[in-house]
């Protein structure tokens, strides 16, 4: 039986991931706090109760080798068929200034959601005890841009792994102008 008595902060991550179905468990705390409707404390006590509840389901996918800016794997929320019925039926007790504020807010960051999920780095080590950095942007499923390279110890391939994910569009311009110089003089 659904539980009329929900408390707002459930139904309004419920309603997070139910505009963005596999936001990323952090993309979800964010738009969340963003509300002020919560605090930090508030929202972590609600999305306990949710999953324990099995209204969202949160997990890292199989098939996905996306790392966070920590190094973890990346945890995407969904909700189960259980926590759809209950957004369904008590989706209008959301305030509507809430709602509003959450559907712009979404809006306006889907390209930041989009690019952390298309462009990652990865850190793997090599038989020869060196360190492999393997930086992707990609777009469909396709890599737009693969470059690798090996460094001699975890922490400067970490660091550089970092410097990809924060600063992509600069190293991609920089190295657009690099391959484009010869074509310039010619002109």
């Amino acid at each position: 039986m659904l539980r009329h008595n929900l408390p707002i902060n459930k139904l309004i991550l419920l309603y997070i991931i139910g505009e963005v179905p596999g936001i990323r468990r952090a993309q979800l705390g964010d738009a969340a706090l963003a509300t002020l409707s919560m605090d930090y404390f508030e929202m972590a006590s609600a999305l306990d109760e949710l999953i324990k509840t099995r209204l969202i389901h949160i997990a890292a996918r199989r098939d996905e080798k996306t790392l966070d800016a920590h190094e973890r794997e990346v945890e995407r929320c969904d909700l189960t068929t259980e926590g759809r019925l209950v957004l369904d039926v008590l989706n209008d007790q959301i305030p509507a200034s809430t709602r509003r504020f959450l559907t712009n807010y979404l809006e306006k960051n889907a390209l930041k959601r989009r690019t952390e999920d298309q462009i990652t780095a990865t850190v793997e080590e090599t038989a020869g005890g060196m360190y492999r950095l393997i930086c992707r942007n990609t777009s469909n499923g396709d890599d737009t841009f693969l470059l690798k390279m090996t460094f001699p110890s975890e922490e400067l391939a970490k660091e550089a792994a970092a410097t990809w994910r924060h600063r992509y569009d600069d190293i991609l311009t920089m190295l657009l102008e690099a391959f484009s110089e010869g074509r310039n003089k010619k002109q």
